[in-house]
């Protein structure tokens, strides 16, 4: 058992145990429900890998062809087990995707993440967490040229004590691996372990305020000169709730990373503003502003992410809802240490439009039609891009 690999397997395998062992208790207050449903999406992608222009793409990939079609099939179930004050949950989930031109994207994913919500009397309340999913890497992130799947596994524990009676107390830690391959470390793997601790203040009904202190503890395995990382963050943080129409929350704080390589450490002003409104009975506008630094892993350095975001939902009828999302971020790369990849200096600005409505015919039956925009300019030309998606949704569930 001294081998990482065989430590972190048998902590995934615990976490799944103390989820799945409240179902295995009896009681007469327990109650199980099961929700399968299956999805489909077809839709068409005007630049699939995210190419600047054609030309690039006859260079990158052969075709001068930027768009194409795909359809993606799902087909899982949501779980949902209740016991005393105990409350499971599980998603099981999986995944095809069809292309009708690069039919050698055409790939398999999948999900599943099981919860456990668990409280000990109004003292002490947390939740145990094992989630494990498959992805397509994202052209976007330059991470290759060809299809690549990524999987990301996370273990989550988390244990909060309340008391005096108005303070909170919240412990946490993580285990991620993060198996995402790349040209040159064909085994990649991104290991974090977080820590989190909160010391929070409730003493009025409408605000809570404290203050938050996180540190990962990054390493990437199987590529030598890459190195690792350790990051802290300290943050003020604060919700109030106004009239039970308006929500704001908040946190300002400074986060520090250093990293084993040239240029990779970084620190700044970190912290996010979140502001929602009910408008009116049917229409509400959410406000999100954000500033974070994040690994880039496609050049195993770091960056810092400005974000925001508005988004407006109209509530037509019970049958139809109207969501439009114009968002932006602006992201500045430090640290270059993986072969070939593009970040040194590099600043990258990215808008994003969505417009998604839905709609209810039957209870079990809901209809989708979506459009998703964004366009990429850089100080590094061949990472421009445009883009836009335009799909159909159909989903059934069970219940």
């Amino acid at each position: 058992m001294n081998d990482p690999k065989n430590r972190r397997r048998g902590a995934f395998r615990l976490a799944v145990l103390l989820a799945g062992s409240v179902a295995a208790a009896p009681s007469a207050l327990a109650q199980a429900v099961f929700n399968p449903y299956v999805d489909a999406h077809y839709e068409h992608d005007s630049n699939v890998f995210r190419a600047p222009n054609s030309e690039a793409n006859i260079v990158a990939f052969g075709d001068p062809k930027l768009d194409d079609t795909d359809l993606k099939a799902v087909i899982g179930m949501d779980a949902k087990y209740l016991w005393s004050e105990q409350k499971l949950t599980a998603t099981v989930e999986g995944r095809r995707f069809i292309y009708d031109h690069y039919s050698n994207l055409d790939h398999n994913e999948y999900l599943a993440d099981v919860a456990l919500n668990w409280q000990l009397t109004s003292l002490l309340d947390g939740l145990v967490e094992a989630r494990q999913e498959q992805t397509m890497a994202q052209f976007s992130l330059n991470n290759s040229t060809q299809l690549t799947i990524d999987v990301d596994r996370k273990i989550n524990l988390t244990a909060n004590l309340n008391f005096n009676p108005d303070w909170r107390l919240e412990t946490g830690v993580y285990d991620r691996n993060l198996k995402s391959p790349l040209q040159f470390y064909p085994d990649l793997i991104e290991r974090d372990v977080g820590t989190h601790l909160g010391l929070l203040n409730r003493s009025q009904s409408n605000l809570t305020y404290g203050i938050i202190v996180d540190h990962i503890s990054g390493s990437y395995e199987n590529a030598p000169t890459v190195g690792s990382f350790n990051q802290t963050s300290a943050q003020l943080t604060l919700r109030y709730t106004a009239s039970g129409l308006s929500t704001f929350n908040g946190a300002v704080g400074y986060t520090k990373r250093d990293q084993d390589v040239a240029g990779g450490n970084i620190s700044a002003v970190t912290g996010l503003l979140g502001y929602t409104r009910q408008l009116t009975a049917k229409t509400n506008i959410t406000v999100n502003v954000a500033r974070n630094i994040n690994s880039y892993l496609a050049a195993g350095g770091s960056e810092i992410d400005l974000s925001g975001s508005v988004g407006v939902t109209w509530q037509a009828t019970y049958r139809i809802g109207v969501t439009a999302t114009v968002g932006y971020l602006h992201s500045t790369f430090e640290g270059q240490v993986i072969p070939g990849s593009n970040a040194a200096g590099r600043v990258d600005k990215l808008p994003t439009e969505s417009l998604k409505v839905t709609y209810q015919p039957l209870r079990r039956l809901q209809l989708q039609a979506y459009l998703n925009n964004q366009s990429r300019s850089s100080n590094v030309a061949e990472d421009n891009f445009s883009d836009a998606i335009v799909g159909i949704e159909a989903k059934f569930t069970w219940l």
